[in-house]
């Protein structure tokens, strides 16, 4: 038997993404700018296994495709719940002052999240130049 196949939205997985990359810029400047305050602990956002799970649709137990020629099952994809998970590393004694932010390490994640989010912007606006192109049937 073949699994049905699950329409997603390619614009709600690109605006979700995005607002994680945002969460986890915010999480990452605080980082930044408690680097020098005693005791400050970390915070790291992970939003990417979460959304990979959030996009995968277990198939319901009465409707299956015995060919993959049949047409699709149509399954929604939900994503309103979906939030990025923000924790506070605790565990880590970087210096002897009890904070464990690292600028090194806090610099090159800043600029990671900077081209990942650059990236994004840069997909959902050609995304967007395809839909203009479509509806105008490429008379602009």
């Amino acid at each position: 038997m073949v699994n049905p196949v699950a329409p997603i939205d390619p614009l709600m997985v690109l605006q979700k993404s995005m607002d994680a990359l945002a969460v986890q810029h915010e999480a990452i400047v605080n980082n930044l700018a408690n680097l020098d305050t005693p005791n400050f602990k970390r915070t790291v956002v992970s939003f990417q296994d979460n959304l990979k799970d959030a996009l995968t649709v277990n198939p319901p137990s009465a409707l299956w495709r015995t060919n993959p020629k049949h047409f699709p099952i149509p399954q929604s994809v939900s994503l309103d719940n979906f939030k990025p998970d923000v924790q506070t590393i605790s565990d880590t004694i970087g210096r002897n002052d009890g904070n464990n932010v690292d600028l090194e390490m806090e610099s090159g994640l800043l600029a990671e999240n900077n081209l990942l989010y650059n990236s994004l912007a840069d997909v959902t606006g050609r995304y967007f130049g395809l839909l203009r192109h479509s509806i105008t049937e490429g008379k602009e």
